[in-house]
């Protein structure tokens, strides 16, 4: 009878928390993503056959229940972000998704014009491309290191780092992400990006949580890290690359401190949920793979 009555005193609150728990945003993250209409692939990576997976990528993302929101990685649309080639190939696949798409530049979108005038004022400032906003419980931050910082600087006089610290005072949120094209640390083919230590600095300074990047294409996962790629898990950043949406792969360079997870032959994108104090993510793999890759965090 005890436990009966235990049994009815706790399912409500049971019920509550698991009603809390399918109001947390669940959101997708995936850079280099859409070939070209006209082409089979990236003329430069012909020879792998496993290529232009941009609608089964979309695909995925489409099948997530509850999908809050899409972050893009940059690379948006190959080979150089022509309005033409937004609006037959990406537009087709991932555009399926664009009401609720915050994107970030790519240096495949060259100078930006085809990609500001897809994406419209979700994309920020024409002169800027970095903008933020809440979801949830979550600040998300979204930065420009199209063509490796030489376009919008990011260094550390820049406006953009400026914008970014002012950014971050005014919203002192317990979690916190950003997200832009070319990562700080990877074990890519580009391998480390040290133009992005001044953004990194300013993040790690401030207690963000997540990076997300694209830019090398594979998918990659480091542990907490700090300003000098050193693991910190106390306060450290943890960072994906996620350069899985569909173009085509490349292989791995020198396996970089603090590299977790590596996979570069699966199509793929980020599923994130985000927690009031905490994270998960899950790497969802194109139809037919078997990688994966899981875990969750909490927010400093």
């Amino acid at each position: 009878m005890l436990l009966g009555l235990c049994t009815a005193i706790l399912s409500p609150l049971w019920a509550n928390a698991q009603a809390l728990d399918r109001s947390d945003p669940v959101i997708v993250a995936v850079g280099d993503i859409a070939c070209p209409p006209s082409d089979q692939g990236h003329k430069q990576e012909l020879k792998l056959v496993e290529v232009c997976r941009q609608m089964e990528t979309s695909d995925l993302a489409l099948q997530i229940n509850g999908l809050s929101a899409v972050l893009t990685l940059g690379d948006n649309q190959y080979p150089a972000g022509a309005i033409e080639d937004f609006q037959d190939s990406y537009d087709r696949s991932w555009g399926r998704l664009k009401s609720i798409t915050h994107p970030s530049m790519g240096n495949h979108e060259g100078l930006g014009e085809g990609y500001y005038t897809y994406f419209g004022a979700a994309a920020g400032s024409r002169d800027q491309g970095y903008y933020s906003f809440d979801i949830g419980a979550w600040h998300v931050i979204a930065l420009n290191s199209n063509t490796e910082c030489r376009i919008v600087a990011c260094d550390s006089t820049s406006d953009q780092l400026m914008w970014l610290r002012e950014d971050l005072a005014a919203h002192p949120s317990l979690c916190t992400l950003a997200y832009w094209h070319h990562p700080r640390f990877s074990s890519g083919r580009h391998q480390n990006n040290k133009v992005m230590s001044p953004i990194w600095e300013e993040l790690y300074a401030s207690g963000v949580d997540v990076v997300l990047s694209g830019h090398d294409h594979d998918y990659e996962r480091f542990a907490p890290l700090d300003v000098e790629g050193r693991v910190d898990k106390l306060r450290g950043i943890r960072s994906f690359t996620v350069g899985t949406g569909g173009a085509h792969h490349a292989e791995f360079g020198t396996i970089k401190i603090g590299s977790e997870v590596r996979n570069n032959d699966t199509f793929g994108v980020l599923k994130l949920v985000l927690h009031q104090t905490g994270y998960e993510w899950e790497f969802v793999p194109e139809a037919g793979k078997l990688f994966t890759d899981k875990g969750k965090g909490r927010c400093h």
